[in-house]
This record gives C-alpha cells, sequence and structure tokens, in this order.
C-alpha cells in the first residue's frame, strides 16, 4: 500500500504524490483527489463528487473569464477563483491521476476522511471566493479536503523556483559590489576583475545547480522505487524539474556575456539576472515539452 509519509522528504519542496494514473471514468471513485495536467505543464486538483457513465460530477476551485471580471470590478483579487460544481469528461489525450492516499485513519498527525466525508467537507465550500496561488489554489482546497491539511507540493515548487532566482540576483549583486569597489580603489584593472568575477560567479552556480539536479534526480528514483510512480513518471518529472535549472543556468551566462558586450561591467550583472529568469520561464514550458515524449 502507498505510505503518505513515505513519499515526503525532510524539505517541503520537491515532494511527489504518489498516484494512480486515471485512463478511464471507471477508475474513479466517489472522494478522489484527482490532477489534471494543464497546457502549460501545471497541475489542476478537484474532488470527484458523484461518477457518471460518460462523466463525473467534481467540486474545484477554479476560475473563469467571468469570475475573474467579477473580481476586478469588486477590486478583489483574491476573488479570481471559486469553488464550483462541474462536469468532468475524460478525454484521450488528457492526463490525469488520482491522489493516492494511505487508508490509515490518522498519518503523520493528519486525518484521512471517509469519501463521504471528503465530499461533504468540498461541498461545504462551494461558493467561496478566498484564492492565493501560495496559500489557498485548488491544491490547497483538495488536500484540505481529503486530509485535513491545506498543503500545495507544487506551490512549494515555485517557491523553490523563485528561491533559486534570488540566489542568482544576490550572486550578481555581490559581484557587482566586488567589481565596483575593486575598480574604484584600483586594487585590481577592471578587465582582471571582470574576468575573475565571471568566473568565480560560473563556478558558483555550476556548483549550486548540480545540487538541485542531484535532489531533484534523486527525489524521483526514491518515489519510483516506493512505487509511487511509474518509471516513466519519475523520468517526466526529471524532465519538467531539471529542464529550467539548465537553461536557467545557460541564460544566465549568456545574459551575462551579452550584457558586458553591450554594457561593459553594470550590463553583465543586469543580463545574468534578466537571462536566467527568461531561460527558466522557457525552461518550464520547453521542459513540459520534453516529457510529452517519454512513452
Amino acid at each position: 500500500m502507498f505510505n503518505l509519509e513515505e513519499s515526503r522528504p525532510p524539505v517541503q519542496f520537491g515532494r511527489i504524490s504518489p498516484r494512480t494514473k486515471i485512463t478511464s471514468l471507471a477508475q474513479l471513485r466517489k472522494g478522489d483527489h484527482v490532477m489534471e495536467e494543464s497546457a502549460f505543464g501545471y497541475w489542476h486538483h478537484f474532488i470527484v463528487e458523484k461518477v457518471k457513465p460518460n462523466f463525473a460530477w467534481v467540486i474545484h476551485k477554479t476560475g473563469d473569464m467571468e469570475i475573474g471580471l467579477r473580481s476586478i470590478g469588486e477590486s478583489n483579487p483574491t476573488g479570481k477563483a471559486e469553488v464550483v460544481r462541474t462536469k468532468f469528461l475524460l478525454e484521450p489525450e488528457q492526463v490525469v491521476y488520482r491522489i493516492e492516499y494511505p487508508p490509515a485513519d490518522n498519518v503523520d498527525g493528519e486525518v484521512v476522511f471517509s469519501s463521504d466525508e471528503v465530499v461533504r467537507r468540498a461541498r461545504k465550500r462551494m461558493g467561496e471566493r478566498d484564492y492565493n496561488a501560495f496559500t489557498s489554489n485548488c491544491e490547497h482546497f483538495c488536500r484540505e479536503c481529503k486530509a485535513g491539511k491545506p498543503e500545495s507540493y507544487q506551490a512549494y515548487d515555485v517557491l523553490w523556483t523563485i528561491g533559486r532566482l534570488l540566489l542568482v540576483i544576490l550572486q550578481s549583486l555581490f559581484g557587482g559590489v566586488v567589481f565596483v569597489v575593486a575598480t574604484a580603489t584600483g586594487l585590481i584593472a577592471q578587465t582582471s576583475m571582470l574576468v575573475i568575477g565571471h568566473a568565480v560567479g560560473v563556478l558558483v552556480g555550476l556548483i549550486q545547480d548540480a545540487v538541485w539536479i542531484a535532489f531533484v534526480v534523486l527525489t524521483a528514483d526514491h518515489a519510483r522505487s516506493k512505487g509511487h510512480v511509474t518509471p516513466v513518471d519519475a523520468e517526466k518529472i526529471k524532465a519538467k524539474r531539471v529542464t529550467p535549472i539548465v537553461s536557467g543556468f545557460v541564460g544566465g551566462v549568456g545574459g551575462a556575456a551579452l550584457g558586458y558586450y553591450y554594457f561593459p561591467g553594470i550590463g553583465s550583472v543586469i543580463g545574468a539576472v534578466v537571462g536566467n529568469f527568461l531561460c527558466q520561464a522557457l525552461g518550464l514550458l520547453v521542459g513540459r515539452w520534453v516529457s510529452t515524449l517519454l512513452k
């Protein structure tokens, strides 16, 4: 059986939920916590309320154009998503998984509710319009309904990406300060300082990203070894999470080089930050595309 605790590494980010791929509506059960991959590689989560022969009724925290315009009119950004009941149709090309929870009544301090109680808790929150990407998104809603604790592993991963970008910014700022001080005091020639600074920056970034990649690979392999994901899904997870790291590093180095070419000095600092950010964003899309090629 799946063990909820086994799937949790000692840190918040990088978690991989035990899952079962859904290829037929017949696999769904009342009270299931299900996630569907979006066009941009993010996961949308919902609770199954009732399964019919050709569709399923689901309850989820979601938004559409009407809800978004209403929140703008009310000047309420937290109201851009609402807990609603909708029909779910399973199409052949959709990537859908059920999140597996252990059958125990209590795991790691969390209650795992019965299917009837999960649906009751979801119905009770219908109409709720309190949305925050980091503290109250669709995954927070489903995990609170299912196990009594609002969490979002996806939000942890976004915060992890932001944290990596902040490290790049801090490294660039530190390099910029050192460059200004060294050249102003005449301690080291400007050209020598730039070469040394960039060499150190590339080395630090390489080591840092190598550690991140090792963590991603080990986490995915651990989930695979425990049977939480299939071998193919483990490789897809690696592709999605490693690609932004690699592309961000390449973008940072390339951006620094271009920045120095057009604006010697501070241009390399700005170029490194902008290049890393843009290439990480591109890497998220490329990583998803690469994962679709893995069968």
